[in-house]
């Protein structure tokens, strides 16, 4: 394998795991956002009982679970740049195979060699004989094919051969 073709392959190669990497520390930290999220969620979940037992709940709370509600869809849009972030890695990881070392043929013995197949061509077709075109011509002159006229021409070129 050349040395471009090497270099290739590690430059493939790093560059996929360290994107795959990148994708998935984001993922983590999302899903680590995301289930602090829910937690602070819950935390103000007095604002929605508030409401409903009929009690007007401090705005506090409300902001509390507004914002809960906010940072729980950017950690979900987080994870999916994390999951997307680390397929591309993997895809670039696999394109090192695309830059494949040439492969070593090993010599066939000669035990085992198998001998070409001889290339026979097709026997030429016996050419036809002059009553055995006349036959067909009256064929194509019965048929309406050819006209009387032409019928006579093309016989007289047979007859003149």
């Amino acid at each position: 394998m050349t040395t471009a073709k090497r270099r290739a392959r590690l430059a493939l190669t790093l560059a996929g795991l360290i994107i795959a990497a990148i994708g998935l520390i984001i993922y983590g930290q999302a899903a680590a956002d995301g289930d602090a999220a829910d937690q602070a969620a819950i935390d103000a979940s007095a604002a929605d009982w508030a409401d409903i037992i009929g009690y007007e709940a401090h705005q506090s709370v409300k902001d509390a679970a507004f914002e809960a509600e906010q940072d729980k869809r950017i950690a979900e849009e987080d994870k999916t740049f994390g999951l997307v972030l680390a397929g591309i890695g993997v895809a670039v990881f696999a394109g090192r195979w695309a830059v494949r070392p040439a492969v070593a043929t090993k010599p066939v013995p000669a035990a085992l060699a198998v001998p070409p197949m001889p290339v026979t061509t097709p026997a030429p077709a016996p050419p036809a004989s002059v009553a055995d075109e006349l036959t067909k011509l009256a064929a194509l002159r019965d048929q309406g094919v050819l006209t009387d006229a032409e019928f006579e021409r093309q016989k007289r070129q047979l007859l003149d051969r």
